[in-house]
């Protein structure tokens, strides 16, 4: 998947790649030496920092598409990777260093979930099971949170998780990504990383881990692709000390300095 995803930052729309490489266990991120992914890093940024500058909240009619309130478009950041990849930790660095609103997806859901309405019950249920909950209960969290910020700069956390994410998003908000920020990190260190973090979750159990794993692989990884061939995916190899993980990430936020 690393292969993949530097392809579609370094040549835009050529990053189509065989199924089959795409399937490559995550583990074999964690042979990738530090001189090649600070090379790709580089080359990455450059055209990272390109993507989403035509979204101008412009639709193809000249129509401006909905938007917080202004009249300007809110700078929207997804944040991706598989459970436990690091996307909560480099999140709030972001946030620290160039004023983003970091909005968990899962989170939001989470709060939603012990809120003990009906649509919460489902929430907690799918997300015991380590399944997707309905698109547009996510969409709707996230832009009523979005808008109670009265910010102009969003991390969203953990969305889309599917293409009917992505569908929701772009028919709801009326604009898409600036750019798709995405932790790479093998299953086996996510594992560890989730076993070890005693946050006292139901879904951090080893028998739903390996649910969220496979419900990733099959569901959001086809949105990275997808992304991939907009030239908008931003990848970070998220196997490395948080501080170097930084490091990398914080390259694809330098315009907002």
């Amino acid at each position: 998947m690393k292969t993949v995803m530097m392809d579609a930052c370094e040549g835009g729309a050529s990053a189509s790649v065989p199924r089959a490489g795409r399937m490559v266990k995550m583990a074999t991120f964690a042979t990738t030496t530090l001189a090649s992914a600070a090379l790709a890093t580089s080359a990455t940024s450059v055209a990272c920092m390109g993507a989403g500058e035509s979204k101008g909240g412009v639709a193809s009619d000249g129509v401006r598409s909905p938007t917080m309130g202004s009249e300007a478009t809110p700078t929207v950041v997804f944040v991706l990777g598989g459970p436990g990849a690091g996307k909560g930790t480099q999140c709030a660095n972001v946030v620290r260093d160039f004023e983003f609103v970091h909005l968990s997806a899962g989170d939001l859901l989470r709060a939603h979930m012990k809120s003990g309405s009906k649509d919460g019950n489902m929430v907690a249920e799918m997300i015991k099971q380590g399944q997707i909950v309905p698109s547009e209960v996510t969409v709707n969290l996230l832009l009523d949170a979005m808008r109670e910020s009265g910010k102009d700069r969003f991390l969203i956390d953990g969305f889309p998780r599917n293409k009917e994410n992505r569908d929701a998003w772009e028919t709801t908000a009326g604009y898409d990504c600036d750019f798709v920020l995405f932790f790479d990190c093998p299953e086996d260190v996510m594992t560890q990383r989730l076993l070890g973090r005693n946050e006292g979750r139901t879904d951090d159990n080893i028998e739903t881990i390996k649910k969220r794993f496979k419900t990733f692989r099959e569901s959001s990884m086809p949105v990275i692709d997808y992304y991939s061939k907009l030239n908008k995916v931003c990848s970070v190899n998220s196997d490395q000390k948080p501080d170097d993980v930084y490091a990398q990430t914080r390259q694809y936020f330098a315009k907002f300095a």
